[in-house]
């Protein structure tokens, strides 16, 4: 698979185009999924290729698709299920983050509920240990389990306020190239 990057000035809004060439059809699709067309994956070269090439970028900045191909693969896939397929890969792949950042959330609010409560387990021994002994060694141990539920705290954080954030740049580099247009041209 031939890549090249171009830009062009349309109507003075700059477009930039997203070009792929190919030899025959298998190079754009996986080989081994037996789905028609529009079902069918992408090959992974050719999907990240797309993504990367969309990623790197601002999401405003106005993109195009164009794949350039030999006219005897014309017969074997028209334009338009060429653009459904593309179109139907990202749009699946836009699902799919959608579901993992549901996940992530979930995973981040089951895992601060384990942390706070071991927290509070902590800071309840601490007190307790306070209230029983004066020594170095308790002193000491009151700091670590303080310490040691706070950090126990630091996953569950993590995953609530940072965690989630690159699937969501995903979904909507996935989201942009869904509704991209895509070119077919013949060489």
């Amino acid at each position: 698979m031939d890549e090249t990057n171009a830009s062009m000035n349309v109507s003075n809004e700059k477009i930039r185009l997203i070009e792929i060439k190919i030899k025959k059809t298998n190079q754009l699709f996986n080989s081994l999924d037996p789905s028609p067309f529009l079902d069918k994956d992408l090959d992974d070269d050719a999907a990240d290729y797309i993504y990367s090439s969309v990623a790197e970028h601002h999401l405003g900045l106005k993109q195009k698709i164009i794949i350039h191909m030999p006219k005897s693969q014309q017969k074997k896939i028209s334009e338009v299920e060429i653009r459904r397929a593309i179109q139907h890969y990202f749009d699946y792949k836009k699902t799919l983050c959608e579901k993992n950042i549901r996940l992530k959330i979930r995973e981040g609010q089951f895992s601060f509920i384990v942390g706070l409560s071991f927290l509070a387990f902590c800071l309840i021994v601490s007190n307790w240990i306070l209230r029983h002994y004066d020594s170095l060694f308790s002193n000491i141990l009151v700091e670590g389990l303080f310490i040691g539920g706070w950090v126990a705290m630091w996953k569950p954080i993590s995953n609530i306020l940072y965690d989630w954030w690159p699937l969501r740049k995903e979904k909507k580099i996935c989201d942009k190239i869904s509704t991209m247009h895509v070119e077919v041209k013949h060489y």
